[in-house]
């Protein structure tokens, strides 16, 4: 049996800061939102779901990692919508570019340069 990922929850204060970065400066897209929760879909149809309640951050837990185009341009939109950045864009020893940012509940966020 394989599993597959069926959904990312991220835990945030405020959905409507955590829409200005996942939606506005990733360009996911709203399926729904409803009090408390709003539902997400990325381009490959991963589920993400923002959901307003306490968030405790780790920088050595879990972090997502989204596949973006023009990686310069995403990080900046990251920053104006309230997000900041923790590596700047570069090229790592694996082979892709990356970013890594953070949001504004302090989850890090992985952003690598579609190829």
């Amino acid at each position: 049996m394989t599993a597959s990922i069926q959904r990312i929850v991220v835990s945030t204060a405020r959905i409507p800061a955590a829409l200005a970065l996942y939606r506005d400066a990733l360009g996911l897209q709203v399926d729904r939102e409803t009090h408390g929760f709003a539902w997400l879909s990325s381009a490959d149809g991963v589920e993400i779901m923002l959901h307003e309640r306490p968030a405790a951050p780790s920088d050595s837990a879990v972090a997502v990692g989204f596949s973006v185009d023009r990686l310069d341009e995403v990080v900046a939109a990251w920053t104006r919508a309230g997000g900041a950045v923790v590596d700047a864009p570069q090229p790592q020893p694996w082979g892709e570019r990356m970013a890594v940012v953070r949001d504004g509940d302090g989850h890090l966020v992985c952003l690598s340069e579609r190829g």
